[in-house]
């Protein structure tokens, strides 16, 4: 009864719906809401002691997502709630909140591209996770066409992917960053760099493997890249993810730009499961500080869910 009573309310309804594949903080929610926060506050507060919601704190932020473990009436709630059409105006705040993180994160790799590596070296060596990726790809029987790396930062992962497949592309939306991988790179006649967003790419553009390697914490939807992973695979393809575990060192957001300081393993199954993605392999490395990153392979599982 108190679940019902808790979305018994238009705006805890429009809260449920915005969260229903995002994460957002209280401040988003309040700009994508249009509503002041201490009446959010009250609204998220029932939510959560509904069972609806789960809450993490980053730093100073708290974010909000839909809570995992509900029972099956609450499961049913949130059916009903996920057919509701979101205005116009709302969507368009959704999408004005993701810009302001993409560009947090462009303007963090434009400013602070020469010292990233080292900030990044104090979580972990690419040379560590890039070892993980390259064993699952190795035990996987991929055809060995096209491949993609999302991110390539020094090029290490992109040499090593040339001398396994035919094409391989690499691409980011920081030119600066992809100086570093061409330095890399140069003299493989099969390595082409593209200046440009990820999202950008068309849909008849199609890999065998996609590779993203400490990527997905900088972006401002993970759920719109394993979308869009998904629709540039071609059948039977793969998508490896390389992410940081949950951490709680605020230090990272701003020595590396990070968005997200990182994810549960669920977490990221469920955005791929969301993409029509099934979980085929995983690692998990312990790293220095604290530390712990996770390697998870992907293969598409169904029809792509595109609502």
């Amino acid at each position: 009864m108190i679940q019902i009573k808790a979305v018994g309310d238009r705006l805890r309804c429009l809260v449920l719906r915005v969260l229903r594949e995002e994460s957002y903080g209280v401040l988003e929610l309040c700009q994508i809401l249009d509503t002041g926060q201490p009446a959010l506050s009250h609204h998220l507060k029932i939510l959560h002691g509904a069972g609806f919601l789960a809450r993490r704190r980053e730093g100073n932020r708290i974010f909000y997502r839909r809570a995992s473990d509900i029972g099956d009436l609450a499961r049913a709630v949130l059916v009903e709630i996920d057919d509701i059409a979101l205005p116009t105006d709302l969507n368009r705040r959704i999408e004005q909140v993701h810009d302001e993180r993409r560009e947090r994160s462009e303007t963090f790799f434009i400013e602070h591209a020469s010292e990233f590596r080292v900030n990044q070296a104090r979580i972990s060596e690419a040379s560590v996770y890039a070892a993980g990726i390259l064993e699952l790809i190795e035990r996987d029987d991929l055809n060995r066409g096209a491949a993609l790396e999302i991110g390539p930062g020094e090029g290490e992962l992109l040499s090593a992917l040339a001398a396994r497949f035919r094409h391989v592309v690499g691409i980011d939306s920081a030119s600066n960053m992809l100086e570093r991988a061409a330095e890399k790179t140069a003299g493989l006649t099969n390595v082409r760099l593209l200046n440009r967003d990820f999202t950008d790419l068309p849909g008849e553009d199609q890999f065998e493997l996609i590779v993203a390697a400490m990527v997905v914490h900088h972006l401002a939807s993970p759920q719109g890249f394993f979308r869009q992973a998904a629709r540039l695979l071609a059948p039977g393809g793969m998508l490896v993810v390389a992410e940081l575990c949950s951490h709680d060192h605020e230090w990272a957001r701003e020595a590396c730009g990070d968005q997200w300081l990182g994810f549960e393993p669920q977490e990221l199954k469920a955005w791929a499961a969301n993409s029509g993605l099934t979980l085929a392999d995983s690692q998990f490395h312990a790293q220095q500080n604290g530390f712990q990153i996770q390697i998870q392979s992907y293969r598409q599982s169904s029809k792509l869910q595109t609502d």
